[in-house]
């Protein structure tokens, strides 16, 4: 009989490593912190389901590393594949593209990930499993339980959550675009002038929802050009905000330091 509190604590371990798998890949290269995953919490859970699959199925090939590289690289580059398509067809947006990669195929998968995804399945079964499985099978039965049930009421939320910004993400890029055009289209150099002061506080009213879609999914697209131009725009704005922020913090530090030196003289 299958032990679905182990399954379910074994996802979620699995998320939280994966997650901090991404933060890592993706924080070193830009030299600062880059916070990964579509939903709030710390993981993610693709990673977590395409551990389950390959430690399911791919038991019965431990004796032979090589196949479950072979095996881990063609079942987590599907699950892969089909969570990019679904998220698109419910979302209309692809929360990654690999378009630029020169091995992808339709910018859902591409070669290197494909192979960094067979290294890991190759970790996870030979080195990280074991230990993982033993301290989950240390926990008594009736906490283990409990912990699943907390565990899945926590992604329920997180996802609803999720879904809800996500939507309202769609809807207020496209308030924006009309806003905007509107904007743009009046005489008035007044007008315009107290419109844009109101259109940026509306920016800057839902940057914190906006911000965790599009910075930690870098390459978040749409399947509409319209929606597409928009995520391009805000970007760009997000990217703006982010620099005046930086050139303030310098700023006051300069005059922090001068203040220093002026007050020991």
């Amino acid at each position: 009989m299958i032990d679905l509190s182990y399954l379910v604590i074994c996802f979620f371990i699995y998320s939280v490593l994966g997650y901090l798998s991404e933060v890592v890949f993706c924080s070193v290269p830009k030299k600062h912190f880059v916070n990964r995953g579509f939903l709030y919490g710390p993981y993610c859970p693709i990673y977590g389901f395409g551990a389950l699959v390959v430690l399911i199925f791919l038991e019965p090939l431990k004796a032979h590393w090589y196949l479950v590289f072979l095996f881990a690289v063609v079942l987590t580059s599907a699950i892969e594949y089909v969570t990019s398509w679904l998220l698109e067809k419910l979302f209309n947006m692809k929360l990654w593209d690999y378009s630029n990669h020169k091995i992808n195929i339709n910018g859902r998968v591409c070669g290197l990930n494909s192979f960094l995804f067979g290294l890991m399945g190759l970790f996870v079964t030979y080195v990280v499993h074991p230990f993982v499985s033993d301290v989950i099978r240390a926990i008594p039965v009736e906490y283990r339980s409990a912990i699943s049930d907390l565990i899945l009421i926590a992604f329920s939320i997180d996802a609803t959550v999720t879904v809800i910004n996500l939507k309202s993400f769609q809807h207020g890029l496209m308030e924006i675009k009309e806003k905007a055009e509107y904007i743009r289209s009046l005489d008035s150099d007044d007008l315009k002038e107290l419109l844009s002061k109101e259109l940026e506080k509306t920016k800057e009213r839902r940057e914190s929802i906006y911000a965790h879609f599009l910075n930690s999914n870098p390459t978040l697209s749409a399947r509409s050009a319209e929606i597409r131009q928009e995520i391009n725009d805000y970007k760009l704005y997000l990217e703006k905000r982010a620099e005046i922020r930086r050139e303030y913090k310098k700023a006051l530090k300069e005059n922090r330091v001068e203040y220093e030196k002026k007050r020991n003289k």
